[in-house]
């Protein structure tokens, strides 16, 4: 199986690559702005580039069986318009976007925003940021991709481990924020599984 992960050096990126890359069968390929003293495994392919322009994209996404992307987290329609339209100009189809648990929700809730404090965002930056959200999640549906919107919880910069729920995209979310290392952990079972919620959103979050 043939993997990108677009936005790859950022905290996300790099904890899902760290699972993936000791797995057999899964050949990698890492996406994002140049960087220096990056630690690969020898066998990863490694691509800088501006995940805004077209040509960019279609280096790294031709050949590739699944396309995961953590590109954001603002203005993420700049991103969302060129990878679908690239995509869908190599018939490359799978896609996997990282966005947001509350894009289902008609109101930020005051319990988010007050949560959304905890996490150093304040209301208007979170009004903000869940809108963008919707704004990229929508471009991504109305492709003719077959997509999972992954819609994880609030982030905790840590690697402490839970147990993942995942839901569908309609239900009341059940779990609570969830750390970057066990998020991983429940994307890098999502990218495997790529029959898994197609066309479709998933909530991700970790056990009380």
């Amino acid at each position: 199986m043939n993997i990108i992960i677009l936005g790859a050096f950022g905290h996300l990126g790099k904890a899902v690559y760290q699972l993936l890359e000791p797995l057999p069968n899964v050949n990698l390929t890492l996406f994002g702005r140049e960087k220096e003293n990056i630690e690969v495994a020898s066998t990863t392919k490694v691509i800088f580039g501006d995940a805004t322009n077209p040509e960019d994209l279609e280096d790294a996404l031709r050949g590739q069986d699944v396309v995961f992307s953590t590109l954001g987290p603002f203005h993420v329609e700049t991103f969302a318009k060129p990878l679908v339209e690239t995509m869908e100009k190599l018939d490359v189809t799978r896609l996997f976007w990282t966005t947001q648990f509350q894009i289902r929700q008609d109101e930020v809730t005051e319990e988010n925003i007050a949560l959304a404090k905890t996490f150093g965002f304040d209301e208007e930056m979170e009004r903000t940021y869940v809108a963008n959200q919707k704004l990229g999640a929508q471009i991504i549906e109305d492709s003719s991709l077959d997509y999972t919107l992954l819609m994880p919880h609030f982030f905790k910069y840590d690697n402490s481990i839970a147990k993942v729920i995942l839901q569908d995209e309609d239900e009341t979310v059940e779990g609570e924020p969830i750390s970057i290392y066990s998020l991983a952990l429940g994307l890098v079972y999502l990218l495997l599984r790529p029959e898994l919620y197609s066309k479709k959103g998933v909530i991700i979050s970790a056990a009380e």
